[in-house]
């Protein structure tokens, strides 16, 4: 949970379609444990749809642009900050921005990748934002960030 403002929220939670893969796992779930009877087999089929379904939304990566620095890393209190996944990086630290499309989306994970890239993807999602590394003691060149808002992210980093 964030505290302090945030200009941009977003989890990139799967779309309704792809919960279909709890209806599967709960499907061999019920048949695995219908060898202890019918009650078992419906138990055991909806407590596995259901704990399937509760993992691919927790598990979602959030994006974030927040105005609350760490003040620990020497940044101030209200810097702002972006955050996709697991990492964070000072919003300062970031140069140009590019959106992405589905084509280029697919290029930067393909032939034009970078190993040394920070990427958060969900497959679910087709556009993405690739924003350039400005820090020099940094050995990340981008951070490619699939966003279903590729304009409102870019905007709340104020980056163009």
């Amino acid at each position: 949970m964030t505290t302090g403002s945030s200009s941009f929220h977003e989890r990139l939670s799967p779309p309704p379609v792809v919960h279909l893969l709890s209806v599967v796992a709960g499907g061999s779930a019920a048949l695995a444990c219908s060898v202890w009877g019918p009650a078992a087999a419906a138990t055991g089929g909806i407590v596995a749809a259901v704990v399937v379904s509760v993992l691919l939304v927790v598990t979602a990566p959030v994006v974030e642009v927040t105005h609350r620095g760490d003040p620990a890393d020497g940044g101030a209190p209200d810097a702002p900050r972006l955050r996709a996944g697991g990492a964070v990086i000072p919003v300062d630290a970031l140069a140009g921005a590019e959106v992405l499309d589905a084509d280029g989306l697919r290029r930067l994970l393909g032939v034009d990748a970078d190993a040394r890239a920070y990427v958060c993807h969900r497959s679910w999602v087709r556009t993405a934002v690739r924003l350039e590394v400005a820090d020099p003691r940094d050995g990340t060149p981008y951070w490619l960030i699939c966003t279903r808002r590729p304009a409102q992210l870019i905007a709340a980093t104020g980056r163009r």
